[in-house]
């Protein structure tokens, strides 16, 4: 696999800078050194950049440097009280990767309105009377005159689709 060139860089390293400002912030209570930390990580990620493996998360990279540099600051500095441990720093860091492996919700949300355009006019009813005009199941049974399981197993069914269309979209597997 061939290194990354240095155009790439931006593309990865704006997504996640607000999670690697969160996560440095987490970590470290003196808002100056946070500040010299993030300072000192985004220089690093640039410097070391064809270092970088494209197969994996730019973000749990930039972390992990980030732990490092949190750690070296606190050698150096050793003055402001320890906010976490290192076994804390890769705990925090395993949950922002968790956060990562997800879509983002705006993402989710578009897939979403997406497939709901793709709707039939009778399911999407049945869908905004029942969650944006917060009507009971019977209400919508009565309307449609069909019985409340027909409708209970009519929504089962779209939100089965939607979400199923959705995971299409972002790509993600299918239970």
């Amino acid at each position: 696999m061939s290194a990354p060139s240095h155009d790439q860089f931006l593309p990865l390293f704006l997504p996640v800078q607000s999670d690697l400002r969160a996560f440095i912030g987490a970590a470290v209570r003196d808002p100056a050194a946070r500040d010299d930390i993030f300072q000192e990580v985004a220089v690093v990620l640039w410097k070391k950049f064809e270092v970088y493996d494209p197969s994996r998360p730019f973000g749990a990279w930039a972390r992990g440097i980030a732990i490092r540099k949190i750690l070296e600051d606190r050698r150096v500095r050793d003055k402001s009280p320890t906010a976490c441990t290192a076994e804390q720093l890769e705990a925090l860091s395993a949950g922002f990767a968790a956060d990562e492996a997800e879509a983002s919700w705006q993402d989710r949300e578009k897939a979403l309105n997406r497939c709901l355009d793709q709707l039939p006019p009778r399911s999407a009813r049945l869908l905004r009377e029942r969650y944006h005009q917060n009507h009971s199941i019977e209400q919508i049974a009565e309307q449609e005159g069909l019985s409340l399981d027909a409708i209970y197993q009519s929504l089962s069914r779209l939100r089965r689709q939607l979400r199923e269309c959705v995971q299409r979209r972002l790509g993600l597997a299918i239970d």
